[in-house]
């Protein structure tokens, strides 16, 4: 993650020194309105260059997927981009009403407009063309923005429900289209021909086609497969369903550790993770019941349903060349059972320690994990944080010795990802190299 926060932040510095050149006079000047003209153009051209990045990143293509080492990655970058991108937005938009709304309660007096200006490297009727439009670009830009605000707004809440979450990431391709159309004609004409201009178009060709190529509904369409429900079984007291599918032949497996999305019937795919092992031909998937759509599935799936695989993704691969500490937080345990099974019967791997925490544990599910966690060779702690006290440092330390020495795999809520990473770091830890961990949080 380190290397891609700073591939982003060089970008941003490059687009920065290329806007720099084109307003050398921003730091000397005392005009309000110069820093204003500079400021949309500069704060427009960042929050489009990050909202096309987010545009890329939706797409779940199988190179970026590699590049930022697993679809869980590219996700959580896409989440935080797309705010940047949002917050930066509200910032043009500021820039461009504050000083309008303090000409027009007489705190500020508007500058006289100079004409006649013309830019040397464009031919006359194309500026004259470009200039006819910018009522227009400037309206379709602003409801474009507050579409993308609304929506982003609705995403991010938690009691909004996923159907309702995926169509507005559906509609964000719409609104950043708007905005896209905005931002290429309301370019400074001084920008023509140089760097950032090259460079923005560069960027919003290659957003436009992700945000069509979503729009039209491409995303994983290559990578589906039809899949037949072979039989379900319920944990009640871990509110959690076992479900197994046989694949068409189409299918080429996975890995341990990846996951899928399935779509049942008319509903919008979810992801989950696959438990079965890699050489089975058969997939097993073990659902929780947390949200509006894995509430009842247990119910409304059948033996014998079609349903459509779209996967596998994700790239949490275990090095088992060094002494393994699993953690396990929930259904998080899913993320180890292929693990487990591929391991089965084979005790030439390092010594590997598994926490499963979890809050009410289920007799049956608590069985099968022993008996795969036994075949597999690996040690099995269980947790039950409705009797016993949370997982913390000292607790691993006690059982599994000097952590320096170790891999830890963690799979679970991300604020109890957060407060083992805390207080690993307080033993010097080396968090960003030996700490592996699935971002399994879709919104």
């Amino acid at each position: 993650m380190t290397t891609t926060r700073n591939f982003i932040w060089a970008m941003i510095a490059t687009i920065s020194a290329f806007w720099f050149a084109m307003e050398p006079q921003f730091f000397t000047s005392n005009n309000l309105f110069e820093w204003r003209s500079a400021m949309i153009q500069y704060s427009g051209i960042l929050s489009l260059i990050l909202m096309s990045i987010t545009m890329i990143l939706a797409m779940r293509l199988s190179m970026v997927e590699n590049w930022l080492n697993g679809m869980d990655k590219a996700y959580r970058i896409h989440k935080w981009l797309g705010i940047s991108s949002i917050a930066l937005g509200i910032t043009h938009w500021l820039w461009y009403q504050i000083p309008k709304w303090l000409v027009m309660s007489g705190i500020l007096t508007r500058p006289t407009r100079q004409h006649g200006l013309k830019p040397a490297i464009t031919d006359f009727n194309w500026e004259v063309w470009v200039n006819n439009l910018h009522g227009f670009a400037a309206n379709i830009g602003e409801w474009g923005f507050y579409l993308l605000l609304v929506l982003l707004i609705g995403s991010l809440w938690a009691t909004v429900k996923y159907k309702p979450f995926k169509l507005s990431h559906r509609l964000m391709s719409v609104a950043y289209l708007l905005i896209a159309i905005h931002s290429v004609l309301l370019l400074k004409h001084s920008y023509w021909g140089e760097p950032i201009y090259y460079l923005t178009l560069e960027f919003v060709f290659i957003g436009s086609i992700a945000a069509i190529y979503s729009i039209l509904g491409f995303v994983g369409r290559n990578n589906r497969h039809s899949a037949r429900v072979v039989s379900t079984r319920y944990f009640p007291q871990a509110e959690t369903m076992e479900l197994v599918l046989k694949p068409t032949t189409a299918w080429q497996g996975h890995q341990a550790g990846q996951f899928a999305y399935l779509r049942f019937g008319n509903e919008e795919p979810h992801p989950f993770t696959m438990t079965s092992s890699t050489k089975k031909t058969e997939i097993r998937f073990l659902i929780k019941a947390l949200g509006d759509f894995t509430t009842g599935l247990y119910d409304r799936v059948k033996m014998g349903d079609m349903v459509t695989v779209e996967g596998p993704y994700g790239r949490m691969n275990f090095d088992l060349n060094k002494p393994q500490i699993w953690i396990a937080g929930g259904v998080g345990i899913a993320s180890f059972f292929a693990i487990l099974e591929t391991l089965a019967g084979k005790t030439n791997h390092p010594q590997i320690t598994l926490f499963y925490c979890s809050r009410g544990i289920d007799n049956n599910l608590a069985d099968k994990i022993n008996s795969v966690a036994y075949q597999a060779n690996v040690k099995l702690t269980m947790i039950d944080t409705q009797h016993s006290p949370r997982l913390n440092t000292e607790r691993i330390i006690n059982q599994c010795g000097k952590l320096a020495d170790h891999e830890i795999y963690f799979c679970g809520p991300e604020i109890f990802s957060k407060k083992l990473k805390k207080e690993l770091s307080e033993h010097a830890f080396d968090i960003e190299k030996n700490y592996h961990e699935e971002l399994f949080v879709m919104r």
